[in-house]
């Protein structure tokens, strides 16, 4: 930053309602000195591994910091906040784990055992719609707006603009109630979704947009055979290092038995 290279520390840590926090810091006399927050903590609660960007003091930096050193990608969900464009990334599990490891399993535990992730499918369709379908953004009202009138908040509301189609969607858990709302944003006509299942919301969604989605083609039988091979060992391979390990074991012993 203005010319001067700083060695920065990556710390993970929660923030109270269990959203991820990235702190960075500087070892000064070695000690680690707080240096800034990568992450902002705005209201409500945040998918797994995702949180905005602190882009208040550093402005755009940190989006070129955080893609050269792949540790994460955009969502598409975008927050203003007192003037302020905040974007939302998911970042890389492995990379998260590898920089801190206690700090990641704290937030993993505590996420998975106080708020849970009822609602994982959408967040993943929204955040694949994001990423293919041009100008296709969302913001995530869960937990935190409260209703007009009212001093209740939904567990599920997230609003989402589809410019390419001229549409705007809802999603929301109101009560019993689990619905998705389509408005046609040209000719103002609604279309009401109802479901029994979370997974449906999801499934539907992307059911709008297949034609326009990337298709993976599955795994032949010699790729899975290769990456199952890779990952389980054969059982001579396993039973071969077993031995190695014992026969280096009887030698350790055999040389203390000779010293004693």
């Amino acid at each position: 930053m203005k010319g001067t290279e700083y060695a920065l520390t990556v710390k993970i840590a929660t923030y109270p309602e269990g959203n991820l926090a990235i702190k960075l810091y500087q070892e000064s006399f070695g000690q680690l000195v707080f240096w800034d927050s990568l992450t902002v903590n705005l209201g409500g609660l945040r998918a797994k591994d995702c949180g905005f960007i602190n882009t208040k003091n550093t402005g755009k930096r940190y989006h070129a910091w955080i893609k050269r050193n792949g540790l994460g990608e955009r969502t598409g969900q975008v927050r203003l906040e007192d003037g302020t464009e905040y974007v939302e990334y998911i970042f890389n599990t492995r990379k998260l784990k590898k920089l801190d490891l206690d700090g990641y399993t704290y937030y993993s535990r505590r996420l998975n055992g106080e708020l849970g992730r009822r609602y994982m499918r959408l967040y993943i369709a929204l955040r694949r719609l994001a990423k293919h379908i041009p100008g296709f953004h969302y913001t995530d009202y869960s937990g935190w707006r409260r209703l007009e009138g009212s001093s209740d908040t939904l567990p599920l509301w997230i609003e989402a603009e589809d410019p390419a189609h001229h549409r705007h969607f809802t999603f929301e858990h109101h009560g019993i109630s689990l619905r998705t709302i389509i408005t046609n944003c040209d000719t103002q006509t609604v279309k009401n979704s109802l479901y029994l299942r979370r997974e449906d919301m999801a499934t539907e969604l992307l059911a709008l947009f297949q034609e326009e989605l990337p298709v993976y083609q599955p795994w032949s039988k010699e790729r899975r055979w290769k990456s199952d091979t890779r990952h389980d060992p054969s059982l001579a391979q396993t039973f071969q290092e077993t031995t190695n390990i014992r026969q280096k074991t009887m030698k350790k012993t055999g040389r203390r038995s000779k010293k004693s």
